[in-house]
């Protein structure tokens, strides 16, 4: 519904959207010391709501960070819902900024699949970014299945160098950088519209360290996406907006043993053997005589 449609609307309207804006505003308006917010003090106009909504303050947002189900990362590896459609759609014309998250500007990767090793130095000394040395990590992060390559962000490359200066500077192993549409179409458990296809996300591992200290560092830098697969033992990580999801342990499957083809003779408890005639106790031999007494008849 519009916005000049909306103030066309009823009284109980007027009072339903002071009510939404009583529960999503109070955390800004107290921070910034406002007080209660009325409906007298709710204005309908597009351009007054689309500032009331900017003065928000960033802290006023608590980030979702509970884990998805594995039957939902089966269709959407990312936890991606309709904003992360839209924002992915868009994504094109909104390249991100490139930040220093603290990174030293060298990076090291060594790819998975084939063991290709690649160290740059993509990033200079006076903060400019080395075109030649951002090309070669375009081509090492390119893709498995058709060997084709894109521009990737250059936050990502930030964000990885941060994370491998934070975990001993020895190097990240990637295991998916950059796909095509055809290669993540044949991937199992990716998503329709994945960060990957844009170049703005890595799977990566790191020798000697756990996943679930990568993804809690993931987590405390919170510059994009952090997936947490402690079952497989790698880490999702992409310069999207913030968002955290988790996949666990798949159930395992109850084996039931079979039964044989031929049931086993059934068990019978053995006879003892007979004790031997010698050894065998003479039965005492009753003997009763009984007299009868006649008489004799005269």
């Amino acid at each position: 519904m519009r916005l000049t449609e909306i103030n066309k609307q009823s009284g109980f309207v007027r009072k339903l959207l002071a009510l939404a804006a009583a529960l999503a505003l109070p955390c800004a308006a107290a921070a910034q010391g406002l007080g209660p917010v009325t409906e007298d003090a709710i204005e309908l106009s597009s351009s007054t709501l689309l500032a009331q909504l900017a003065s928000i303050p960033d802290y006023a947002v608590t980030p979702d960070t509970a884990p998805v189900t594995e039957a939902d990362v089966q269709e959407l590896e990312e936890g991606e819902d309709a904003d992360t459609y839209i924002f992915i759609s868009s994504a094109m014309a909104q390249t991100p900024e490139p930040v220093n998250l603290g990174g030293n500007g060298r990076l090291t990767l060594i790819r998975s699949d084939n063991g290709e090793k690649l160290t740059v130095r993509y990033r200079l000394a006076d903060g400019t970014y080395d075109a030649a040395a951002l090309a070669k990590l375009d081509h090492h992060m390119r893709c498995s299945l058709t060997g084709r390559e894109t521009r990737m962000s250059v936050k990502l490359i930030e964000l990885l160098d941060a994370v491998e200066d934070k975990f001993g500077k020895k190097g990240l192993t990637l295991l998916s950088g950059y796909r095509t549409p055809k290669n993540n179409g044949h991937t199992a458990g990716a998503a329709r519209h994945s960060l990957h296809m844009l170049g703005w996300a890595a799977d990566i591992k790191i020798p000697g360290y756990s996943s679930t200290k990568v993804k809690k560092y993931g987590q405390r830098l919170w510059v994009g996406g952090v997936g947490y697969y402690p079952y497989k033992g790698f880490t999702h990580l992409d310069v999207g907006k913030p968002r955290y999801w988790a996949v666990g342990r798949p159930p395992r499957r109850r084996r039931f043993r079979r039964a044989p083809r031929h049931a086993p003779a059934r068990r019978t408890a053995a006879k003892r053997p007979a004790t031997p005639a010698h050894k065998k106790a003479a039965a005492p031999v009753k003997t009763s005589l009984k007299q009868k007494s006649y008489k004799s008849k005269s």
